[in-house]
């Protein structure tokens, strides 16, 4: 009877939890195809935001190696014949190849904008294809919902799901950027009151720094910690955020300069930044964000998450010009 209950909680958490609405890729921004070996060959500038490991056969056996739930859930998941091919075959044939292979292809479609079927088929794959589908959850909520409540709905669910993965792969790098992330983002939909009684901000300032220190060079950790930042002195000030939260002006903007300095060609620096500057103050930093944006807009996006990331930096330019 346990293996039974055991079998069913693991179906449950491994069958694919459908966001509100689904948002497609614009089709007049720039399409992208990283079909067969265009992926693994563009790899690198692809992830330059996260550095995450390419999902071949050793990353998937590492894993499995590395965290021995994460393993026994593969293995629960595995056992049963009308789990995804590609799972069954890993489980019972010890084959990793197809499994590497799909979630490749999950990324494919989260670099090319396919948000919908990269989490679909990412969570149809175990915890090693929930970590980019998650991953495509948190980017299509960030940057085509604009609705608030169904935002704010899919970081919870994003940041459910994470805790769920870090459970089997505790202090996986990528998982617990993905959980800190979501929490950023739902900090930036509640109310101060909100913001400050949901214990997040603390949660995440601390969470940011041990990632910084784990991976300094990576530049996602001082653009969240920017982003964090400018909501907290927004909210308060940065006198009242500095002896709260050790939060200032002059921080936030620290944080986004490395940023800038890791990632000085990705499009996401630049909107992210811009609206942080917007969030500090618009009018005292008008010139800086303009300069900004138009930097974003010079920039050739590599991906679609790129390309949704400059749409956003022309829509703010936009929106600064009818001022």
């Amino acid at each position: 009877m346990q293996h039974v209950l055991i079998f069913t909680l693991s179906v449950l958490l491994s069958f694919p939890v459908l966001a509100t609405d689904w948002k497609d890729y614009p089709e007049d921004l720039q399409q992208y195809d990283f079909s067969g070996d265009k992926l693994q060959q563009q790899w690198q500038e692809l992830t330059k935001l996260t550095r995450v490991e390419y999902p071949d056969v050793d990353w998937i056996r590492s894993m499995m190696t590395d965290y021995p739930r994460l393993a026994h859930h593969m293995m629960v998941l595995g056992s049963d014949p009308e789990a995804h091919p590609a799972v069954f075959k890993a489980i019972q044939e010890s084959d990793y190849s197809d499994l590497s292979n799909a979630v490749q292809e999950v990324w494919r479609l989260h670099y090319s904008g396919q948000y919908e079927k990269a989490y679909e088929l990412g969570m149809q794959l175990g915890p090693v294809g929930e970590v980019p589908a998650i991953y495509s959850r948190l980017v299509h909520a960030t940057l085509l919902i604009d609705d608030h409540d169904d935002k704010m709905e899919e970081f919870e669910e994003a940041a459910a799901l994470s805790n769920e993965g870090l459970a089997l792969a505790p202090e996986y790098r990528f998982a617990e950027f993905g959980l800190v992330y979501a929490k950023v983002r739902m900090l930036e939909l509640m109310s101060t009151g909100e913001a400050r009684s949901s214990g997040y901000i603390p949660i995440a300032q601390d969470k940011l720094d041990k990632l910084q220190e784990y991976a300094p060079d990576r530049g996602a950790y001082p653009l969240t910690r920017g982003g964090l930042e400018a909501g907290i002195v927004e909210r308060v000030g940065s006198f009242l955020g500095s002896i709260t939260y050790g939060a200032t002006e002059s921080s936030a903007i620290e944080n986004f300069e490395k940023a800038q300095k890791l990632l000085p060609d990705m499009a996401i620096v630049y909107n992210e930044y811009s609206v942080g500057l917007i969030r500090l103050d618009e009018d005292d930093f008008r010139k800086e964000i303009r300069k900004l944006l138009n930097t974003c807009m010079n920039i050739e996006p590599v991906n679609a998450e790129d390309a949704l990331n400059q749409m956003h930096c022309q829509r703010t330019l936009k929106s600064l010009t009818k001022d």
